[in-house]
């Protein structure tokens, strides 16, 4: 008997063990469902994968990384020296541009670089929750297992205890109005009444970034209002979206609100230099209004 439970307690544990470094991995090797870097990049730029502290050891060790050149070989151990971590982001600047961190860095400027940073830092504010894992703390019910405590009443029973009244008498107290009064109380409302509660055929979108240009690692603030163009007046009950990428194009932020005034803050990343778009649709009742604006990172 204490065999077998020493046994089956050792197996418990190897599992358990198992279970962690498979979840490990699979997190951090984001390169593992593809076997060359161009069908690699193409789902870090649609975000598809997304890993801002790649297992640099892993995946130095991969198939896909040792069928790359030498310059490609040369861009990536630059990028993950430069801060000490890789991040899909720098893996999409070297395959575009095998020369990308040589041409922004010097060699005395790697130590400047803050270790605990990299250019993906944009995003740190917004945690990923793997997809797989949103539902595991969510019970599954059986459809089968939903009625089980709700008792089923023959339909012969449910009227046991009415009474039957006869059809004559239903109506005997109730007095008869004529068709023609029952609408004497009801207001008369014209289909042109009707039309003056409406949407604006058009929505203005207002964009502003606090700061233009901005320094790498500060706080960005982006405020997108929805305004009528008749009144003026910021508009209710508008459904925005807004979406920040940064100068490769990738999507770094993307945001939702439901009223006409939406202000969010974010952090520029250490190594994010360029370009920033900022894209923001505003809809409501079919009137769709799409706007953008654009701010430099030095």
């Amino acid at each position: 008997m204490k065999v077998s439970l020493i046994l089956a307690t050792i197996i418990l544990i190897g599992t358990i063990v198992l279970v962690n470094n498979n979840s490990t991995f699979g997190k951090q090797a984001i390169w593992r469902d593809f076997d060359n870097m161009k069908d690699l990049v193409a789902a870090i730029k649609s975000g598809e994968k997304n890993d801002d502290n790649i297992n640099w050891e892993k995946f130095q060790d991969s198939d896909i990384f040792k069928k790359e050149d030498k310059e490609s070989k040369e861009c990536l151990q630059f990028a993950h020296k430069v801060g000490n971590n890789l991040g899909d982001y720098e893996i999409v600047h070297c395959f575009r541009d095998e020369n990308y961190f040589k041409n922004k860095y010097s060699e005395g400027e790697i130590s400047k670089t803050p270790k605990s940073q990299t250019e993906t830092n944009a995003s740190l504010n917004v945690p990923t929750v793997p997809e797989t894992n949103a539902s595991l703390n969510v019970p599954t019910v059986p459809e089968t297992n939903a009625s089980l405590n709700v008792p089923t009443v023959p339909e012969t029973n449910a009227s046991l205890n009415v009474p039957t009244v006869p059809e004559t008498n239903a109506s005997l107290n109730v007095p008869t109005v004529p068709e023609t009064n029952a609408s004497l109380n009801v207001p008369d409302v014209s289909k042109s009444n009707a039309s003056e509660i409406v949407t604006p055929r058009s929505i203005d979108l207002n964009i502003t970034a606090m700061k233009d240009p901005i320094n790498r690692g500060e706080n960005q603030v982006v405020t997108v209002t929805a305004l009528d163009p008749a009144t003026g007046k910021t508009l209710d009950r508008v459904f925005i979206t807004l979406e920040i990428k940064d100068p490769v194009g990738i999507l770094v932020k993307n945001y939702t609100a439901t009223d006409g005034n939406v202000t969010r803050t974010f952090k520029i990343g250490e190594n994010a230099i360029g370009t920033f778009i900022i894209s923001a649709t505003a809809s409501q009742a079919g009137v769709q209004s799409t706007k953008s604006l654009t701010f430099e990172v030095q």
